[in-house]
């Protein structure tokens, strides 16, 4: 049997995930009216554990207000973690690591978009999102009351993926949404304690960090997915962000996945057009690195974990397509006809 990085375990805290390949959270928009888990959502993600490390289910929902997506997945009440119970017990089930992801939209809110600053959020209608009628609403300013109240919902979402028996929860802090929004000084015009400088742009995405701490102990990790490059002119570096993963590590993150920023995560590029972001940043951390951008083959995937560049591959759009993409590309790469195993 060969041996390959890609398919060797690694261990976050007291969670062992049995490879590198992450099943990369990606938006379906099919759950019900009200964001509730249905059989569409459990199929959808249960084909496609084979051969899989570790699976991040899309970004949910923190309250009605932060929504994106008219069908989006919730997680802002106690009565969907029945739902999400399940889905994360068909996951794990299949011997795969599954954390979820919770999120506010902030300006690009489906129908209440509310953002660091009252602009208009031209910089995210560059990437083709399906709520572009927000984009026509100037969005109303988050008085410190309003974020203490987001803080707050942020923490009970970390507390309901908690109990629905979910092994990490994913801040998201990329792809234009609400945290993504106050790091940026494209859309964050600010001059109190929520803006400014760099280290005050970064003081809501800290202070969810530490509130989700507190409110799902000490051992279970926590993910943030940071909208590393912003790729337009005035807004965030790999500079920026290079202080900013830092920052959020000091403040309790146990692994960041990095992508878009406010320019969104699609890019015409080769396979793993983000893996720049982790060689830049990855040095500078102690935590593991998610990378991720058009992987389409396990050779990429591999070369991407064997040179040290990151320690995860997300990968997305290859496991729309096949289901069992993690499976074959091993048995392709090498693994002959045996069943796949953990290495």
């Amino acid at each position: 049997m060969i041996i390959l990085p890609l398919y060797t375990p690694i261990q976050i805290k007291n969670l062992v995930i049995k490879n590198r390949i992450v099943m990369a959270p990606m938006a379906l928009d099919i759950a019900t009216e009200l964001g509730a888990i249905n059989h569409k959502i459990i199929e959808h993600y249960r084909i496609r554990t084979r051969g899989v490390g570790m699976v991040i289910v899309e970004h949910t929902y923190i309250n009605p207000v932060g929504k994106a997506h008219p069908y989006q997945l919730g997680i802002y009440d106690d009565s969907l973690i029945p739902g999400l119970e399940h889905l994360a017990a068909e996951i794990s089930g299949q011997g795969v690591a599954v954390g979820i992801q919770i999120s506010h939209a902030g300006a690009r809110s489906l129908d209440y978009p509310y953002a660091p600053s009252s602009i208009q959020s031209q910089y995210l209608t560059r990437f083709g999102c399906r709520d572009k009628n927000s984009y026509r609403v100037l969005p109303k300013k988050l008085s410190p009351l309003d974020i203490e109240d987001i803080v707050i919902d942020f923490a009970r979402a970390a507390r309901r993926a908690q109990k629905a028996g979910f092994d990490f929860v994913e801040i998201h802090g990329a792809h234009g949404y609400l945290l993504n929004q106050f790091y940026s000084p494209l859309t964050n015009l600010r001059r109190d304690e929520y803006g400014g400088s760099l280290e005050r742009r970064l003081t809501l995405p800290v202070e969810v960090v530490k509130k989700v701490r507190r409110a799902i102990g000490k051992n279970m990790p926590i993910f943030y997915r940071l909208g590393a490059d912003d790729r337009l002119p005035g807004g965030n570096t790999l500079d920026n962000s290079v202080i900013a993963a830092q920052v959020l590590e000091a403040a309790g993150v146990d692994c960041l996945d990095l992508s878009g920023g406010i320019s969104g995560y699609l890019q015409n590029g080769p396979e793993g057009f983000f893996a720049y972001m982790a060689e830049r940043i990855k040095p500078h951390v102690n935590i593991p690195i998610i990378t991720t951008g058009g992987i389409k083959t396990g050779n990429r995937a591999n070369e991407i974990i064997a040179s040290g560049i990151a320690d995860f591959v997300g990968v997305g759009r290859a496991l729309l397509k096949e289901s069992e993409w993690a499976y074959k590309e091993w048995v392709r790469m090498g693994s002959g006809t045996q069943p796949y195993k953990v290495i």
